[in-house]
């Protein structure tokens, strides 16, 4: 994309000239306020008039290592990106002149020579890149667009030059791109649609294969993650041999063992390149950029280095640790424990340890305020929304005690806070000093901590009420006097955190009710109402939101007259809704009188068309005026140059045929200028459409990682009580398999049993012909039978004991089958939570479809969720199978069970035949007794042979 390009795309951010008057005005009016911050004074001196004395005084107090200076962009968002307007436009300016002024022989110096860039262009770079940190910058202005297609050209030639590793500016260009494509999409999508940004890839890609600088290989890795990872071409780059040797690289830096070219070849001028902690938390960086295919992310937690470069940056927070190390320590930390619940257990667990933790926890009240409060704010990560998973860290008595002088730290850091507050001069100078940022981030971690009731008990026997309610009167106070329009910009934060840990304490039972009843009564007042108006109306952090509402369920749920209370607290809410709506109405006659400008300015243009038209209509009677007068002097001079009248006749019809030629290009200039507005007035409605639905979409996408967060630990619970049920399964088919066993030497006593009833039988047939012979065989036989009535008699133990363990297996089926049952209903619950990400895709799927040309990166993020949902999908569909193995085990289970019960009945078929054959054996017994009395032998053959022939 040319520089016509870039005009004629971003026409509409063109700022009016009034607004320009504005601006400085708003600067004026804003240098006036005594008491300033020295940043926002050189900030503002710089931008009324910038050049190189004022940048000079910009740089010198942006470098400061401070709290102030490193959030200064997340607390004045519009401010930065007014600035980096002006510092684009005056890098340019610089970099323009220096090029004009510079002396080239021939393309091949050009290529091969070193040329170091001036003094003021590399003080403008690192302007640029301190103040492009933290600030979403969204889609870039006109002028930053500018500076996007210098760096690109301008990394792309000096990559490929020879000796690049001793160019400072090189190094400096690639780390403004780096951090300017880090936040914001849409510098993202401008810089994927330059036209050179193929060249610009390959020059990247041979400066990392010609190359071993630590700086220029972080830098143009992080550039390319950045911009190619989750395209095929960052497959091919970030393949897993390349993602190693990046981890080694990233590791080495962190660990101080990479010995690269870079501190010998810098530069002699010192600048933010010589920090060592600057390199680091750029790899930090790369490394969560890397994270976020997960492909990457499973290496990295596979990595070997990761377990102790937790620990050693542990080791590295404490109350003496270096400045700048700590720092790099809390951002790595702080960082990984975002990426994956895997780094979370492992920070968790490293803090199990007490010294640690403590170590820790003291590191919150470092000398500097900037150690300090990146400290607590990892704290706060680790925390997270939920306190339960360091609920265990803060259990025992032992550990109380010795955690109670860091509370009581915090709590003094607190209300050391409330001198700040009472000697500061306007809201500004308050929310940009260290101390108010650094209790911000104490207080908040502490009403965090205070959930726990160890930590609660301490903070109540260390906080005192009359600190805290002075501390809560004096912001409220300097709150009440903000002018309505510095409203959106400023919020009492320190007091709503305060309020918030004055109410956790309200809980606990070792509070006197004395105490409880006069805190109580001040969290009614009105300050705290106006606290918890300008909390619920804060628009730019959603948590304080969502704890302003906690506080008002809970205050209104722990008193009786729930309305009274409701009223008091109303008042301040509904009063600082009165402030927020004159606010509003400033705004709106703001724009109003805009409006009123815009119309005036208008009705001037239309005034100058009706002007001009006029004037041409004079042109043409002037004109026809002049061709009369020129055919009278023809009539009257006929006879004088009649000679000459073709040749003026031709040059007549030549002006003509030049005038309505030139009249058409006119005309059609006309109407290619009316097409261009009205595509340049489409064009801007549809970027500010989408970048509404661009911010809608971020949102949902920010919900949908969490929710495939919630999804993950899901699947972990599910997969291990899968794996609990599957060693239940194995039990229960090693107790088959015994049961199996036992059936099979049952069937083996019962095939003995049946062949000695066949021999008996026989033995029966033959004793009609053997009665007189064979008394003593019948006595035998006698005997036989008495053991076989014992032996059924065990068999109907044993199948007593046989039903025992059926019904036992019977009960596990049913626990099975309700085992089964719920797993169906888990299972269900990821149908449902998969049907609410479908339809939200289908949501997707249609912003998509409607802004094609527009939102190509969301595209991408569609494809990538998508990916996701396949992946859970696939998941789902697991489970699903396994759960059909589960029901096609307890099928067979269900017709094992089956046929042991179709086997039992056939025993005991068995049983009953052999119950009926011992019955006719003991009445062939007392017949042969009767036979053997030798009465009515006759009769009683006759009988018993009939009786055996009807028995047959």
């Amino acid at each position: 994309m040319d520089d016509s390009e870039a005009d004629a795309t971003f026409t509409s951010f063109a700022s009016s000239v009034s607004g320009i008057y504005n601006r400085r005005a708003t600067i004026e009016k804003r240098s006036k306020k005594p008491g300033r911050a020295a940043l926002l004074v050189a900030v503002d001196g710089y931008l009324s008039t910038p050049n190189a004395s004022t940048a000079s005084d910009l740089y010198r107090s942006a470098r400061k290592l401070s709290a102030q200076s490193e959030f200064f962009a997340a607390n004045h968002t519009s401010l930065c990106l007014q600035l980096l307007d002006t510092l684009a436009e005056h890098l340019l300016d610089v970099a323009a002149s220096y090029k004009t002024s510079e002396v080239q022989d021939t393309q091949y110096s050009q290529l091969t020579q070193t040329q170091q860039a001036p003094e003021d262009s590399l003080q403008l770079l690192e302007l640029c890149y301190l103040f492009t940190r933290r600030t979403a910058i969204g889609y870039p202005s006109h002028t930053l667009c500018k500076l996007l297609q210098w760096l690109v050209e301008s990394i792309s030639v000096s990559a490929l030059r020879n000796s690049c590793e001793n160019d400072t500016g090189l190094r400096l260009q690639l780390l403004v791109l780096a951090e300017m494509i880090k936040l914001s999409a849409g510098v993202r999508i401008y810089a994927k649609e330059m036209k050179k940004i193929k060249d610009f890839y390959r020059s990247l890609t041979i400066l990392l294969n010609s190359t071993e600088d630590a700086e220029l290989l972080v830098f143009s890795m992080a550039i390319l993650a950045r911009l190619v990872l989750s395209e095929p071409m960052g497959s091919k780059l970030f393949s897993e041999k390349n993602v190693d040797q990046a981890f080694a690289l990233v590791f080495s830096v962190l660990d101080g063992s990479w010995h690269g070219t870079s501190d010998e070849n810098m530069s002699d001028s010192p600048t933010i390149l010589d920090r060592r902690s600057l390199l680091q938390m750029i790899s930090v960086d790369l490394l969560c950029d890397l994270a976020d295919r997960h492909e990457i992310l499973e290496l990295l937690e596979q990595y070997p280095k990761i377990a102790s470069t937790i620990e050693n940056c542990l080791m590295t927070i404490n109350l003496n640790g270096e400045v700048e190390q700590v720092v790099v320590s809390a951002h790595f930390l702080s960082s990984i424990v975002q990426l994956s619940h895997v780094f979370r257990k492992m920070l968790v667990k490293s803090l199990s340890d007490q010294d640690v933790l403590y170590r820790v926890l003291q590191a919150t009240l470092h000398p500097s305020k900037l150690a300090a409060t990146t400290t607590a704010r990892l704290v706060l990560k680790v925390i997270g929304d939920d306190i339960r998973s360091i609920r265990s860290l803060f259990e025992s008595s032992a550990d109380a005690e010795r955690l109670n002088p860091i509370v009581a730290g915090m709590v003094r850091c607190i209300t050391d806070t409330t001198t700040v507050v009472q000697s500061a001069e306007d809201s500004e100078a308050l929310s940009n000093s260290d101390e108010y940022l650094h209790s911000v981030e104490v207080c908040h971690l502490l009403a965090k901590l205070s959930e726990l009731p160890t930590i609660r008990l301490l903070c109540v026997g260390t906080i005192s009420l009359n600190q805290s309610a002075t501390l809560i009167q004096v912001e409220s106070a300097l709150f009440d006097s903000v002018e309505p329009q510095d409203l959106i910009s400023f919020h009492p934060q320190l007091s709503i955190h305060l309020v918030s840990l004055l109410s956790s304490l309200m809980v606990d039972e070792g509070m006197a009710e004395k105490n409880k009843r006069a805190m109580n009564q001040f969290l009614q007042t009105s300050e705290v109402s106006t606290v918890l108006g300008a909390a619920l109306f804060n628009r730019t952090n959603k948590d304080i939101v969502v704890e302003a509402l906690m506080l008002l369920t809970q205050s209104l749920s722990g008193t009786g007259n729930k309305r009274f209370h409701a009223l008091g607290l109303a008042e301040g809410i509904v009063g600082f809704s009165q402030r927020v709506g004159d606010a509003s109405d400033n705004l709106i006659s703001t724009i109003a009188s805009l409006e009123a400008n815009a119309e005036v300015s208008a009705k001037t243009v239309e005034k100058l068309q009706a002007e001009m038209q006029q004037m041409l209509r004079l042109q043409d009677d002037l004109k026809a005026h002049q061709d009369q007068a020129l055919k009278d002097i023809g009539v009257k001079f006929s006879d004088q140059i009649r000679q000459k009248d073709d040749a003026i006749q031709k040059m007549q019809d030549a002006y003509e045929a030049k005038l309505r030629e030139v009249t058409m290009q006119c005309e059609s200039m006309g109407q290619h200028m009316n097409k261009k507005i009205s595509s340049l007035q489409q064009r801007e409605s549809l970027l500010q459409e989408s970048r509404v639905k661009r911010g809608i979409l971020e949102d949902e996408n920010s919900e949908l990682k969490r929710m495939v967060q919630v999804l993950e630990i899901r699947l972990e619970e599910i997969a291990q009580t899968h794996s609990v049920a599957i060693e239940e399964m194995k039990l229960r088919e090693k107790e088959l398999e015994e049961l199996r066993e036992e059936m099979a030497t049952i069937s083996g006593d019962y095939t003995a049993q049946g062949e000695e009833l066949e021999t008996a039988q026989d033995e029966a047939r033959r004793l009609e012909d053997e009665l007189n012979e064979q008394k003593l065989t019948n006595e035998n036989t006698y005997k036989e039978l008495v053991l076989l009535s014992k032996a059924h008699k065990a068999l109907a133990v044993e199948k007593k004991s046989i039903e025992s363990e059926v019904d036992t297996i019977r009960d596990e089926m049913a626990n099975l089958e309700s085992h089964n049952i719920s797993m169906q209903s888990r299972l269900q619950e990821k149908k449902e939570l998969a049907d609410q990400l479908e339809r939200k895709m289908a949501k997707l799927d249609d912003a998509a479809t409607a802004n094609k040309n527009a939102l190509e990166d969301e595209r991408e993020k569609r494809r990538a969720v998508s990916r996701d949902l396949d992946d859970l999908r696939k998941a789902h569909r697991k489970l699903e199978s396994d759960m059909a193995m589960l029901e096609i085990q307890g099928a067979e289970q269900r017709l094992l069970v089956e046929s042991r019960d179709e086997a039992l009945r056939k025993r005991e078929d068995e049983i009953r035949h052999l119950t009926n054959e011992a019955g006719k054996q003991t009445k062939l017994q007392a017949l042969i007794h009767q036979l053997s009395s030798g009465v009515d032998n006759n009769v009683k053959i006759n009988d018993g042979t009939s009786y055996l022939a009807r028995d047959k």
